[in-house]
């Protein structure tokens, strides 16, 4: 077997095959992920279909896109495996990537795609809490120092801590931080589960009046667009300002794809 070009990870992806398998092995060691988006590989292609007609609405040039990764995750099902955490058992480092290869003569392009489609568009993306506050409040910066001491600096730290009622119990003791706001960057983190959503856009979403998953997933796109509109002009910028990036549509359709891990 020729070496492979690991630079082409970089290309396919921004980080280096190191990186990425580094990123996607964190997002699944937390229990919440195990638990909501370890698909086998029927589920995987069962869960490509759910993209395209909850984000994408079935319409837009990404949907081939989309079509081919559940190609691919159907030959990766041919071949054994069993699952998203199965895979990055077996490609986790390059020795093992070489061997898998060799042995399945699955194509090295192919499964950079895939592992950087699970990363974009499956899995959620762990992001630092600091991206979803307003340092210009000083509340909000009281609770994010409180949550460091905690050791909880990471969006899905958060949610994994407080997804259920007693763990928000627990937050709200522990960072004297109050019910309220405590749910409500819990929501923040859930928000961020949405594919191609940072924290920035969460803050824009939440300012909307858009600040649950639940509240997302129920909006009209007229309404919401009108809604958005008319909050983004309070900052004196236009919807398509916020809508550049991630359009709404793909938000609203994404908030009724995700599995719900919040409990009330």
């Amino acid at each position: 077997m020729a070496e492979l070009d690991w630079g082409r990870a970089r290309k396919v992806t921004l980080w280096t095959y190191e990186e990425l398998i580094g990123k996607l092995q964190t997002v699944m060691a937390y229990a919440l992920v195990r638990e909501h988006y370890d698909h086998d590989l029927h589920q995987a292609i069962q869960y490509t279909r759910a993209i395209k007609s909850g984000y994408l609405w079935n319409e837009g040039s990404k949907l081939a896109y989309v079509e081919e990764m559940s190609r691919h995750l159907a030959r990766l099902g041919q071949l054994g495996v069993g699952s998203y955490r199965d895979l990055l058992r077996r490609v986790g480092s390059r020795d093992s990537c070489r061997v898998f290869l060799a042995t399945t003569h699955f194509d090295f392009e192919a499964l950079l795609q895939v592992l950087n489609y699970l990363l974009r568009w499956v899995l959620p993306f762990e992001a630092p809490l600091r991206q979803f506050m307003d340092t210009e409040v000083e509340s909000e910066c009281k609770l994010l120092a409180a949550l460091k001491e905690l050791g909880i600096t990471a969006n899905l730290a958060l949610l994994e801590a407080g997804r259920r009622p007693e763990g928000r119990a627990r937050l709200v003791k522990a960072t004297k931080g109050g019910v309220r706001r405590i749910t409500a960057w819990v929501h923040r983190a859930d928000l961020s589960r949405l594919a191609y959503v940072r924290g920035r856009t969460v803050q824009h979403l939440c300012g909307g009046g858009f600040d649950t998953l639940d509240k997302l997933a129920r909006a009209d796109l007229e309404k919401m667009e009108r809604k958005m509109a008319a909050y983004y002009a309070t900052l004196g910028k236009t919807l398509r300002d916020f809508s550049a990036a991630v359009p709404l549509k793909w938000m609203i359709g994404g908030a009724r794809t995700v599995p719900r891990v919040v409990e009330e």
